[in-house]
């Protein structure tokens, strides 16, 4: 698939294994984006599977390992944090037998891209201020602040 790094893109970064709720939360975030790029608002956005975890030794899956880098240190020039959303846990191993440290990952988190550079990464918390990913779809709507979420949105979820 050929992409163009021209303008405003979006990429919703999915757990493979979901729970019933989250599904449906997953589908209404892909349906508002897909609504965005109807309306010119976004060029475009892709839906982007990755593990539930990654180990913190470096090992694991290299994509889902570089997005996570490359989504701290958006998180360290902005002064913003990806706690709890982004959590390193002691879990073990089925694989291996052993207790490692691991990074868990959100079951839905959203990056925005300017002509192919990382601008933006939700969920992530600015001192006590839970940006949502539905803060991150507030912030792509024209005119919108990102300060309101609809009522049937819960932010520290999503």
């Amino acid at each position: 698939m050929s992409q163009t790094h021209c303008g405003t893109r979006a990429r919703l970064h999915v757990r493979e294994t979901l729970p019933g709720p989250v599904r449906g939360r997953r589908d209404r975030v892909a349906d508002r984006l897909a609504a965005l790029v109807a309306e010119r608002t976004l060029v475009g956005y892709d839906v982007v599977p990755w593990d539930k975890r990654i180990p913190c030794d470096g090992s694991g899956d290299p994509d889902t390992r570089d997005r996570y880098l490359a989504f701290s240190e958006w998180a360290d020039e902005r002064g913003v944090g990806l706690a709890p959303f982004f959590e390193t846990r002691e879990c073990y191993s089925w694989e291996t037998g052993e207790r490692g440290t691991w990074v868990v990952m959100p079951a839905l988190c959203l990056s925005v891209h300017e002509d192919g550079e990382l601008t933006a990464v939700y969920p992530h918390t600015d001192g006590d201020t839970y940006n949502s990913v539905w803060t991150g779809i507030g912030s792509l709507e024209e005119g919108h602040t990102g300060e309101e979420l609809p009522e049937d949105r819960d932010p520290l979820v999503v």
